[in-house]
Order: C-alpha cells, then sequence, then structure tokens
C-alpha cells in the first residue's frame, strides 16, 4: 500500500506542476465559449472526450445519439474534444449517413486536440503509460476548453483526476464501454492462462507472473479511485455492471444499453434457406476469427459434401490502424495456406449500404469473442434475421441472448454442433428464432437508448 501511495502521489504531484501553466489560459478558454455559441454563457455547456469520434464504431454512435438527444432538448451546448483532423461538418455527415441520426452544428463545436499518440496503446507497459497519456491528453483538454459538465464516452477513464484537480467544480460523467481493467485480467494472470494480453512468455515463468500480476493489482488500484470523481457512470450492460461495481464501489452506476440500429436490418422480409454465416466484427485479435476459420474448417469435414459445398462464411468488419491491417492479411493468409478460399470471404471497411446487404442475406450469425461487454453487432445481427451464435460470457450471455434467442457457445466442438443444428432446423423452426431474435432486438434500439439518457 505503501508503494501504492508514492506513485499516486508522484502522479498528482506531476498535475500540480502544469497547474501555473493552465492558470494562464483560463481566461483565454473562457472566452471561447462566448465565440463559439450565439447563446454564449446562458447555456450549460457539456464536453464529451471522444478523440476518434468519426471513427464509426459502436463507440461514436453512443457518442452521436447522445448529441442527438441534447440538441433535441436544447438545454446545452455541446463540445467534442477531437483527436480527428477533419472539420465538423464532414464528421456530422459521416454519423448520420451511418447511424441515421439527425445532428446539425446547432450549439455544436469540435475541438482538434490533435495528440491522438498520447492515447495510442504501447508494446510495453501498455496500461501504465496510457494512463499517463490520457492525463497529458486531458490537460491539453480542458486548457482549450474548460466545460461544465465533462463526460468521457470512450473509455478514458484517467482523464477525470486532471478535470478534477483543475476544474473542481465540472460535473464528471462516464459512459463505461468496458472496466480498463478487471478482476477476470487479474485472475487470469493468477491461473497463468495464455491471452492475447497475457502471452506465453509471462505464463511459463514464476517470476514474471508475480510481477504482472503486482502490477495489475497496482493499475486496479489507482483506477478504483477513478471512480470516486464521477457524479454518475453509464455502463453498457450487465457484465460491465457487475465488474464496475466491484471496482467503483461508491459510485452510482446506471445500466444503459448502448444505441442499436435495428430499425435499419427490420426491414428484411423474406429468410434465405441457404447455409449463408455472417460473421460481423472488427478485426482485433480479442474477436477471434482464427477460430471462425477453424469452425468452418471442422463443418467442411464432417458434412457431407452436397452440403459442405454450399457452406459460405462472410467475414465483415473494419480495420482501425496497421495492427489491424496486419492481422486483416494473416487471417487471410490462414484462409489461403488450409484451402478454404471457397468457404471463407473477407471484407473491410464497407459503407453501411453493403453490410445492411450481408446481414440481411444470412441465415446464421457467428460471433467468437469471449467476454464481449455488450454486443452492439449480435443486436443488429438478430434484427436482420440472422439466428446468432454466440459465446457463452458476458454480453451474449447475460443480456442479448437470454431465454434462447440463440445458440450459445464454449468451444470449438459447441459451434460446430450449434451451426449443424440450426442447418437441420425445419423452415418453421428457423422462422421461430429468427421473430423472437428480432423481438429481442427491439429492446436496445436507438429510441430506448435515447429515452433514458439524462444530464
Amino acid at each position: 500500500m505503501l508503494i501504492y501511495c508514492t506513485l499516486f502521489s508522484i502522479v498528482i504531484l506531476s498535475c500540480l506542476i502544469f497547474y501555473k501553466r493552465f492558470t494562464l489560459s483560463k481566461k483565454r478558454a473562457q472566452r471561447k465559449q462566448q465565440e463559439y455559441f450565439e447563446t454564449g454563457l446562458s447555456k450549460q455547456t457539456v464536453a464529451f472526450l471522444h478523440p476518434h469520434c468519426n471513427a464509426g464504431g459502436g463507440g461514436e454512435k453512443v457518442l452521436m445519439c447522445m448529441i442527438e438527444k441534447l440538441q433535441k432538448t436544447q438545454k446545452h451546448n455541446i463540445v467534442v474534444y477531437s483527436a480527428e483532423e477533419v472539420d465538423d461538418q464532414q464528421i456530422i455527415e459521416k454519423a448520420n449517413t451511418r447511424f441515421s441520426t439527425h445532428i446539425t452544428n446547432q450549439d455544436l463545436k469540435f475541438i482538434p486536440i490533435l495528440n491522438k499518440q498520447l492515447l495510442e496503446p504501447k508494446k510495453r507497459f501498455t496500461l501504465l503509460l496510457q494512463i499517463f497519456g490520457q492525463m497529458r491528453y486531458a490537460l491539453k483538454c480542458v486548457n482549450s476548453f474548460q466545460p461544465d459538465i465533462f463526460l468521457d464516452s470512450t473509455g478514458l477513464p484517467f482523464t477525470f483526476f486532471i478535470v478534477k484537480l483543475l476544474l473542481p467544480n465540472v460535473r464528471v460523467i462516464a459512459y463505461v464501454h468496458y472496466p480498463f481493467i478487471s478482476t477476470d485480467m487479474i485472475s487470469q494472470v493468477e491461473k497463468k492462462e495464455a491471452r492475447y494480453n497475457n502471452d506465453d512468455e509471462i505464463t511459463k515463468s514464476e517470476g514474471k507472473t508475480k510481477l504482472k500480476l503486482w502490477y495489475y493489482k497496482f493499475l486496479f488500484f489507482f483506477y478504483s479511485l477513478c471512480g470516486k470523481m464521477t457524479e454518475f457512470a453509464y455502463v453498457n450492460s450487465t457484465w460491465t455492471y457487475n465488474h464496475m461495481k466491484q471496482t467503483w464501489k461508491s459510485t452510482q452506476l446506471i445500466k444503459l444499453f448502448p444505441p442499436c440500429q435495428v430499425d435499419a436490418f427490420m426491414r428484411r422480409k423474406q429468410f434465405t434457406n441457404q447455409f449463408i454465416i455472417i460473421s460481423f466484427a472488427q478485426f482485433r485479435p480479442e474477436k477471434q476469427h482464427l477460430l471462425q476459420i477453424e469452425i468452418i474448417e471442422a463443418l467442411v469435414d464432417r458434412l457431407p459434401s452436397e452440403i459442405s459445398q454450399s457452406i459460405k462464411l462472410y467475414m465483415i468488419g473494419s480495420c482501425r490502424n496497421a495492427d489491424d491491417d496486419l492481422l486483416f492479411e494473416t487471417i487471410q493468409d490462414t484462409i489461403n495456406k488450409k484451402n478454404l478460399q471457397d468457404y471463407i470471404s473477407m471484407h473491410k471497411n464497407l459503407p453501411f449500404q453493403d453490410i445492411q446487404k450481408f446481414l440481411t442475406s444470412g441465415m446464421i450469425g457467428l460471433h467468437t469473442m469471449e467476454y464481449e461487454h455488450f454486443g452492439i453487432t449480435l443486436v443488429e445481427m438478430l434484427a436482420a434475421g440472422l439466428i446468432v451464435v454466440a459465446h457463452n460470457s458476458a454480453g451474449p450471455k447475460l443480456d442479448i441472448l437470454a431465454n434462447d434467442v440463440g445458440f450459445l457457445c464454449e468451444n470449438l466442438e459447441d459451434y460446430v454442433l450449434s451451426i449443424v443444428r440450426i442447418m437441420q432446423l425445419t423452415d418453421e423452426d428457423r422462422s421461430r428464432y429468427q421473430l423472437m431474435g428480432r423481438k429481442q432486438a427491439v429492446n436496445f434500439s436507438d429510441e430506448s437508448f435515447k429515452d433514458l439518457f439524462n444530464i
């Protein structure tokens, strides 16, 4: 505990060093509110911390629906701290096209804080360096504009230390997509389980395991302090709620499922009898696309050729950076080496209209990530009439596929048997799953989200 307190004191001291620099620009930052908005100081200003606000993912959907709700109520000026090098109108137009929102530039300003390298994950001491990067980024944000309400909608909780230190009267609110560090992560290190964030080199070494365990416990302690600085926090799922309850014990937590674009997929009227499988997930290691290749390989090996030759898996997703692009190529190489090109097709960074076409043409939706905190794409697959086969954990298990809406799996064999079972269903039984799935999807609509979001 002494070590924890010492390191925490060093961080706070580092923040204080910047305090004088901050106060010098305080009046300039306050003047900006009058310059940016016609209403000046007559409305409170909400500042969203969302550097990658133009990325077009699920987190950005949450942000844009929040902005749309606030613009409808017309009670706040709105600022977004952005690391995107595009102008405001481009961000707004992309959001409205991608998410079917109706955002305008009324009382809305994107403030460029272009130091995105501060937030990029590093190969070593990833979490610790992200903490320092978040605090440095927060300093630049509040030095540029000082809001009345600071809302972190992207998952940068260590910014709260800077905000509350320099702006003690500002209300801090969070929307938590997943814990920065969880008890599951600590447990995996304790049990020496190899994962994408706990490689074999560490699991095979007693010393490195103990060192990483200490490192995680320190970060967990530091993370627990972030919650004390929030007025309240929204959480996106039951799984996230349960974990945050262990971490931010004194913080008011409100479960608010993310908005899912179900209406756009509900237009499908007819369902296919072809064995088309859709995987809809970003190309990241934790999504386990390589397991999906193994599933298809097993199906091709086990089923009669007249049936297996009709199976087709479409992997649809986005690549955020060079690492994602490299993974995309690795997955493609694996498909080629296994001679599965006729059965698996990969597609990245598709426009929304093409995503719609793929989802509304399939029979089965495939999801393989363990501990998916929620799973927006699962809801969209249900809305499109796909029968979803997902990992038996977290969001899919606790929220989305409860009550036998889909199939839950834990290993390769489970996935293969579930898909074969769906292929063997009668048209009537298949239709029953599809209708149940669509009924469940409505519970996670944009309208439900906006009705429940208030600050």
